[in-house]
């Protein structure tokens, strides 16, 4: 059954060699940076949409879209 700790460690790491653990460092890496795009890019359509929708005037942010 898998742990719902955030303190998880892999009983594996210091049998593995240096090869399997960079490549989990990396995978964790572009994991995390993926997950940041994805966030950003949320963040920026919803920042689109409130301009589009004039929700951001109302918080004092008058900007137009280049388009529509």
């Amino acid at each position: 059954m898998p742990s719902l700790s955030l303190n998880r460690r892999d009983p594996w790491w210091e049998s593995d060699g240096p090869a399997a653990r960079r490549a989990r460092r990396r995978r964790k890496l572009v994991s995390t940076a993926a997950f940041a795009a994805a966030v950003a890019a949320v963040g920026a359509s919803a920042f689109a949409w409130s301009i589009q929708l004039g929700v951001a005037a109302t918080i004092g942010i008058h900007a137009a879209l280049p388009f529509g």
